[in-house]
């Protein structure tokens, strides 16, 4: 067991109570304020209840109280901020050992009918389940955010029945759903996965060779906007703020036939993504879980 001593670092915590969907982009922010990090207090195991608002931990190796004023003042004009947020103070506090402790959560847990997520240093393995390693990093998405798991879902059901032969992974992050396309039958196809953070591709690149699958996805920094082929298969698990910012362009690269996955958003804000691409699309099916839904899309017959 180790010893505290005077040489582990100490921080100092501040905690901001922010919309649950709105904790990425409000962690980027206060990272770009100064934080050497942002962590959600109590994560949630797989199957509980999500919640709306989140307590956002972000640490500084040190903060006056006018620049933490400042940081909460704009995220407040951002709207990242939830009603009735209450000033938590600011702790300092030493390193508990993080370089390891966040490992204890991140355990295999089952994904759908087919897929176990594991991470590398507990590679598990199930009759009748494909077996998907994740290196959590800087990327979001193991699999176990309900947007995660509900996109892995549809992946399942759509490569099980229409067999896709080229998949686009929009914002592909950890990597996770592309890497699943390839697991689950389409490693004969092609995927492309592209994100515009070097960070995410690095990681997604590292995951895909924690699979095997590296030579079946080509990861690229490609904007969407520059993208004019079609796909069998669009996975787009993003904020919905993104997700309609990107619509005309997701929807043109749609195939006849093809399938739109989205997710990333919650269930009262799904109506208004639909809204953004139910023409020239159509809802094949829509799914909430904990309260955030995933949506499948087609082109409509003509």
């Amino acid at each position: 067991m180790q010893r505290a001593s005077a040489s582990r670092r100490s921080y100092t915590r501040a905690i901001f109570r922010t919309h649950a969907h709105l904790a990425d982009e409000a962690a980027g922010i206060l990272v770009a304020g100064g934080a050497i990090g942002c962590a959600v207090a109590g994560m949630k195991l797989p199957h509980a209840r999500e919640q709306k608002t989140v307590a956002l931990e972000a640490y500084f190796d040190a903060i006056s109280a006018a620049d933490l004023s400042r940081l909460k003042l704009t995220l407040e004009q951002a709207g990242m901020l939830a009603d009735g947020a209450g000033d938590d103070g600011t702790r300092r506090i030493v390193d508990p050992g993080w370089s390891t402790l966040w490992m204890r959560r991140f355990g295999p847990f089952r994904v759908g009918r087919r897929l176990l997520i594991v991470p590398p240093w507990k590679r598990e393995r199930e009759a009748g389940r494909m077996t998907l390693v994740v290196q959590p990093a800087q990327a979001f998405g193991t699999g176990h955010h309900p947007t995660t798991a509900g996109a892995l879902r549809a992946i399942e059901t759509i490569v099980g029945a229409h067999a896709p032969r080229s998949i686009l992974d929009a914002g592909t992050g950890s990597g996770i759903l592309a890497i699943a396309a390839a697991l689950l039958g389409t490693r004969d196809g092609e995927i492309i996965a592209i994100d515009v953070d070097p960070t995410a591709l690095e990681n997604a690149r590292a995951n895909a060779r924690l699979n095997g699958v590296e030579k079946s996805i080509r990861f690229s920094s490609v904007p969407l906007v520059s993208i004019h082929r079609h796909f069998d298969l669009i996975m787009a698990n993003i904020l919905s703020g993104t997700l309609i910012e990107l619509a005309p362009h997701l929807k043109r690269i749609v195939a006849p036939g093809g399938r739109l996955v989205l997710g990333g958003f919650l269930a009262d804000e799904a109506d208004d993504v639909l809204s953004h691409y139910r023409s020239p699309l159509r809802c094949i099916t829509r799914k909430t879980h904990r309260g955030w839904t995933t949506i499948v899309m087609a082109p409509a017959p003509r």
